[in-house]
């Protein structure tokens, strides 16, 4: 059988340009911060139904796939008010790396220095050093952010250097990234900030500061069908703009392997994680080693509604189960084949876009249950309940977000702490952890391609009664003599968070931001960010 010439001719050439796209595309799969105002821009389009929703429950993003969305919105241009359009176009440039000719630039060449100070988007950015030879192409860029905090009592400085190391050959991608934090020693703000989450703390009587470090590197290998990656980076499953209860980011950036693939109107990701070691980390090697195993199904069930299952295993004093290394396994089977020693979980979410600009959003994640028992207030009914809302309105007004979530005391735990779903006492999933109610109320509003503000409101009560340790150990015949007679257990303790924060681009280099907080005291932050 003879293919006629034209066909044939045409099969080439799709072939060639898919190749030549998937290079392309490819060469772009590193992972972007979450605090990025990117995430808020892309969030808004997805919502006014400009983007298609595909990848919208599990980050950080890549630059491919913020490239890939920012081509959809750009597809629905005539739809988008001015200012979006500006604010599309600003990040477009912010993001495309591309770099244009064969060439290695240096720091010291004095056309990279004065695009720093360019008010206006350059096609490409600055980069401290660039490479591009044939397929390959590499950038390294650095930032620095300078902080001021003030309580009301006293004033301390609080730095971020940041540097990265990215780039391609063909289809394999690589980054890695160190960033290093400093705060001044000051008794009167003794609280570290939030980005201090676990690990080393480097603290000592006789210096100033307060150091302390974490790096993020990924190498991963993109197949039409598949990609393929080790990474340590953070990890976040969910719907939830920052508080949810399946993978939430509230941990060191772990270190894993992960495999996925997307289908039409089906998308699929594994990974499988090192934890690290709930107790004090000891000066030896004898430290237990702790995993997590887990995979993650999403099925476009129409248009606008979305649903996704999620399985998770923590197990330990091992260093890889083979059955928890296959992708395909059904985990929780494994687990009973293993012996049930192991700590295994499940996440129901949805996501359903109810009109352009309103979508609602839920999850329940549990640890335990029994269906007979599910309203009795029985201990073993170990979950988390969460539903949300978000609207966007049209001309780019500022956003609306409501949010409540419910966690069941003992959720996250296990019999054995050594297998709670946690990583350095951390839970994984909800940062309140167990026994505990959240309500979030936030806003944001990006003025225009330079000015991004957002508020938030939060009201939690958390609750001191049995179940509320995310490491503690518990009895199964002490638990079942005491009966919990409600959904929580313990008495209430409430407290509430105002944020603020704005920031304001001067150039696509230079930023300056004020961050307000208010829990007990007000704290202010004003910072400026030099990247380069």
């Amino acid at each position: 059988m003879h293919l006629p010439k034209t066909i044939l001719f045409f099969t080439m050439k799709k072939l060639t340009l898919f190749l030549l796209l998937t290079s392309l595309v490819v060469a772009q799969n590193i992972q972007i911060a979450f605090s990025d105002p990117v995430y808020d821009f892309l969030a808004r389009q997805e919502s006014r139904g400009h983007i298609n929703s595909e990848n919208w429950s599990t980050r950080p993003y890549t630059y491919s796939q913020i490239n890939s969305m920012l081509m959809e919105v750009e597809s629905h241009s005539s739809e988008l008010s001015i200012r979006d359009l500006e604010i599309m176009q600003w990040h477009q440039h912010a993001f495309n790396r591309n770099i244009p000719e064969e060439t290695i630039t240096f720091p010291w060449q004095r056309s990279n220095w004065s695009r720093i100070f360019h008010t206006e988007a350059t096609e490409v950015l600055p980069f401290f050093m660039s490479y591009n030879q044939g397929n390959a192409s590499a950038w390294v860029s650095w930032s620095e952010i300078f902080r001021i905090q003030n309580n009301g009592e006293a004033s301390r400085g609080y730095h971020t250097d940041h540097l990265e190391i990215s780039g391609s050959k063909g289809p394999i991608a690589f980054s890695t990234q160190y960033t290093f934090f400093r705060v001044t020693r000051n008794e009167n703000i003794s609280e570290l900030p939030e980005t201090y989450k676990e690990g080393y703390l480097l603290d000592r009587d006789y210096m100033k500061w307060i150091n302390w470090g974490y790096p993020t590197s990924s190498l991963t290998y993109t197949h039409p069908d598949f990609t393929i990656g080790i990474h340590r980076q953070p990890v976040y499953w969910g719907y939830s703009a920052g508080n949810s209860p399946i993978l939430s980011n509230n941990v060191n950036p772990l270190p894993y392997v992960e495999w996925s693939t997307e289908l039409p109107h089906l998308r699929f990701k594994f990974m499988h994680a090192r934890l690290s070691p709930n107790e004090d980390v000891r000066k030896d090697t004898s430290n237990v080693r702790r995993n997590l195993s887990a995979h993650r199904v999403e099925f476009d069930l129409t248009p606008s509604f979305e649903f996704a299952f999620s399985e998770f295993v923590v197990y330990a004093h091992r260093d890889f189960e083979l059955g928890y290394l296959n992708p395909v396994n059904f985990l929780f089977a494994e687990e009973q084949v293993q012996g049930d020693l192991d700590n295994k979980l499940m996440a129901l979410d949805f996501k359903w876009k109810l009109m352009p600009g309103l979508t609602g959003y839920g999850t329940w994640f549990f640890d335990e249950l029994d269906f007979w028992k599910l309203f009795s207030g029985w201990w073993g009914n170990k979950f988390v309940f969460q539903l949300g809302a978000t609207y966007y309105p049209k001309n780019s007004l500022p956003s609306l977000a409501v949010e409540y979530t419910a966690a069941r005391p003992w959720t996250y735990t296990h019999k054995y702490p050594i297998n709670s779903f946690t990583s350095g006492s951390r839970a994984l999933g909800l940062p309140m952890g167990p026994n505990t109610s959240n309500l979030t109320i936030s806003s944001n509003w990006s003025y225009n391609s330079k000015l991004d503000m957002s508020a938030i409101y939060q009201w939690e009560a958390n609750f001191d009664g049995l179940g509320s340790d995310i490491v503690e150990s518990y009895n199964y015949s002490e638990l079942e003599e005491n009966p919990s007679t409600g959904f929580w257990n313990g008495e209430i303790n409430n407290s509430t968070q105002f944020l603020f924060l704005a920031q304001y681009r001067l150039t696509q280099s230079l930023r300056i931001g004020i961050d307000l907080a208010k829990r007990n005291s007000l704290t202010t932050t004003f910072s400026a960010e030099l990247r380069y």
